[in-house]
């Protein structure tokens, strides 16, 4: 299997999702994080890395304590909206039950299966978007339910969540795998045949050539979290301005992936018209290009599309196709009026053509 270069980002495809909790002005506040880990055994010290922009840090600082919160299922609507909403604009405080332990100044969440209260290290590492901020564990408070005949946590009772940045999902646990530090001793070396022609049958293009086409747009960056929202949204607002101006659509709407840079995407929202349109403030004048492309038609949810493009990719790399430019997504369906299992999404890859032909 060919591999292919993606960009700079996080690959990790999941990570634990925490509300971290502080004090801020004289009140509990709580924001998710994914960026947040073990760094030593003993004495136990975490760490959380927070965008500088946020207004849990100030809290952190002043107080020199903060809380790790882990979510389980139940609450992934309220979790996510401490991740949307900033403190400075909305009071969270009241969105749980809070309370405090031996530090008196790390707030927690009641509702929550696992939480721990941190004393804040006085350690940092600056970057340039964000601070890693170091704190030693000083309690893990754990619901009672949780602990099996061992007294031990049955981490399937708490049911926490994760987050795929990758597919920009919240996911659960799934199937034990077996033991750590322990399975690896079954080790047997496999043939990756089967792997390959699975990826040659089930992402096989057809080549096309298209030509050139006007485009409204919008140019945005977006956290992965709130792509799906940016995107309904630059679409809403560029059918309604056509609208207004008469203007109609020559094809379905359409969404150019012009980059990842581990924390936003940067993406142009689109419908394509024939000549003759102008575009207003945010809404640009653009063109589709033309040329040869690889064209994949899928069906299924959208959830799926970043899984699929890149295997994809993978499909190009292995029969000699080089990708150049961006890749096009050509939404066919109504997700209002449309099964997510039934969406129809037509993605094309721009190729690099040498001589007037696409290598193969």
């Amino acid at each position: 299997m060919g591999k292919i270069k993606t960009g700079a980002y996080n690959p990790l495809p999941v990570a634990p999702i925490v509300l971290v909790g502080a004090n801020v002005n004289g009140k509990p506040n709580y924001m998710a994080a994914g960026f947040v880990n073990g760094v030593n055994v003993k004495p136990a010290i975490l760490y959380v890395s927070l965008n500088k922009r946020h207004y849990t840090p100030k809290g952190i600082i002043e107080n020199g304590t903060f809380s790790l919160n882990i979510p389980c299922a139940d609450y992934v609507i309220e979790t996510d909206y401490c991740g949307l909403v900033s403190g400075r604009s909305a009071d969270k405080s009241g969105i749980f039950t809070t309370f405090y332990g031996e530090l008196e100044t790390a707030p927690m969440i009641a509702e929550f299966p696992i939480t721990c209260e941190c004393r804040y290290t006085g350690q940092k590492v600056e970057f340039e978007m964000d601070t890693v901020y170091f704190g030693e564990v000083i309690q893990v408070h754990v619901n009672s339910d949780l602990l099996n005949e061992e007294q031990k946590i049955d981490i399937l009772k708490a049911n926490p969540i994760y987050y795929s940045g990758i597919e920009n999902r919240y996911r659960t646990l799934g199937a034990d795998m077996g033991p750590a530090w322990r399975i690896g001793r079954e080790y047997t070396p496999k043939q990756a045949s089967a792997t390959q022609e699975s990826v040659e049958s089930r992402y096989r293009c057809a080549i096309v050539e298209r030509p050139a086409q006007p485009a409204l747009t919008i140019r945005s960056r977006a956290p992965l979290m709130a792509l799906a929202r940016t995107i309904g949204e630059s679409m809403a607002a560029i059918a309604q301005y056509a609208g207004r101006q008469g203007y109609i659509p020559a094809g379905p709407p359409f969404v150019a992936y012009h980059g990842f840079d581990g924390r936003e995407q940067d993406v142009e929202i689109g419908f394509p018209f024939n000549s003759g349109v102008e575009g207003k403030t945010s809404i640009q004048v653009s063109a589709i290009p033309g040329g040869k492309s690889a064209a994949y038609h899928y069906i299924g949810p959208y959830d799926r599309l970043p899984e699929i493009r890149v295997g994809l990719q993978q499909w190009l790399n292995t029969n000699g196709y080089t990708p150049v430019g961006v890749i096009y997504e050509n939404y066919l369906s109504d997700p209002q009026r449309t099964a997510p299992e039934n969406l129809e999404t037509e993605i094309l890859v721009p190729l690099l053509v040498t001589d007037g032909v696409a290598p193969n």
